[in-house]
């Protein structure tokens, strides 16, 4: 995969957390997916990153993310 390909993924992934999109998301991450928003709280699985994620868009509810060109 080349790089621009590479950021194009990565891209759509952090638009579905943006568009709280939870269902287009298992569409990028593995079933063993554990999600560390901090080094010492592991959230296992996608409903572990969709758990965290929903705090965060509660507590900011305009959240968006920002691209570098």
């Amino acid at each position: 995969m080349s790089v621009e390909a590479n950021k194009q993924l990565v891209r759509r992934f952090y638009e579905t957390i943006e568009q709280e999109n939870y269902e287009a998301r298992k569409d990028y991450c593995h079933e063993n997916f554990v999600f560390y928003p901090q080094l010492d709280t592991p959230f296992p699985g996608l409903e572990g990153l969709v758990e965290s994620e929903k705090k965060n868009f509660d507590a900011f509810p305009s959240f968006k993310m920002l691209f570098n060109p």
